[in-house]
């Protein structure tokens, strides 16, 4: 009966998993269609959380004994702001094909480290391979950026920053267990309540240079989708397959994003883009083996320190 159990439980968290990774991808392709259409990183967070916080206000009544404290109050700061404003910050200086590889990429391996070092959690050795090689993708696309251009290296460092604070949230969030609608209230909470007013008194100038589809379009992706729907999802896949695992799923995100990036925004899938790419995905692949595939026979049969021959 466990095992049944466990096994339903893994099955649902694969599916809450493919519904995130397909909201993140179409993030990506949405966010970048944003800052071509001249919306700036300012304007896009307060159109994500100000829709996010209209629609879920009548839920921050009703939880509101759940989420006014302190631990509401980080995850809301790291994984709303801090990710917010470094991601959007990104599409504004970077192609959707460098967001598709980094964001996605550079999260199993900033989750994996931080929940070893944060929240014990230990992986096996394929968990870490997997890593490795994801993590060689990475390093290949950064240096080819430093060593091509200055175009898009602050760009990608903000996208770099985003992973960084998306880890720390995830991290935290299986560690205090909060339920997934009781976080994602949370999150648009504290986000929009102090975040709205700063933006209102310094930066809204109007929207007089975008058409309503596109600010209303934006407005149901970032605040209805990737705010409320992919958050949903995101937690529960968590709490069921676990941070790590889950980091490591949205490595799908560049096959999707990064694709359909190229016919969408005229952007260019270079060579070196590409072994990227298959290197992040390949690492994925790896890091989700089950172990007995990868063990090796002859390694079982290597004697042990001070045996005797």
């Amino acid at each position: 009966m466990g095992s049944t159990n466990s096994s339903a439980g893994t099955t649902r968290g694969l599916l809450y998993a493919l519904g995130a990774v397909l909201i993140w991808s179409g993030f990506i392709l949405v966010s970048r269609a944003g800052a071509l259409a001249s919306l700036a990183m300012t304007d896009m967070l307060a159109v994500r959380f100000g829709t996010a916080l209209v629609l879920l206000a009548p839920l921050v009544w009703i939880k509101r004994r759940d989420l006014f404290n302190l631990r509401i109050l980080v995850l809301g700061a790291i994984g709303g702001l801090g990710y917010g404003a470094f991601v959007y910050a990104g599409f504004e200086r970077a192609p959707a094909t460098h967001a598709a590889l980094l964001l996605p990429g550079l999260m199993p391996v900033m989750i994996a480290v931080m929940a070893y070092l944060f929240a014990a959690e230990r992986k096996p050795a394929v968990v870490w391979l997997g890593i490795a090689v994801s993590s060689l993708g990475i390093g290949v696309l950064l240096l080819n950026t430093l060593l091509e251009s200055t175009r898009f290296w602050l760009g990608d460092l903000c996208f770099v920053l985003a992973c960084f604070f998306w880890a720390i949230y995830t991290v935290l969030l299986r560690a205090w267990r909060v339920p997934a609608w009781t976080a994602t209230v949370g999150v648009v909470m504290v986000s929009g309540g102090l975040y709205l007013p700063f933006y209102l008194g310094l930066f809204y100038q109007g929207f007089s240079e975008q058409s309503w589809a596109l600010i209303i379009g934006q407005g149901f992706y970032q605040g209805v989708l990737a705010t409320i729907v992919q958050m949903l999802l995101y937690v529960r896949a968590v709490q069921l397959l676990g941070a790590t695992r889950m980091g490591a799923l949205m490595a799908l995100v560049p096959v999707l994003a990064g694709g359909l990036a190229v016919p969408l925004f005229g952007e260019v899938l270079s060579p070196i883009l590409m072994l990227s790419i298959g290197l992040v995905i390949l690492g994925s692949v790896v890091g989700n083996l089950p172990q007995s595939w990868v063990t090796l026979p002859w390694l079982c049969r290597l004697p042990r320190s001070g045996a005797h021959t």
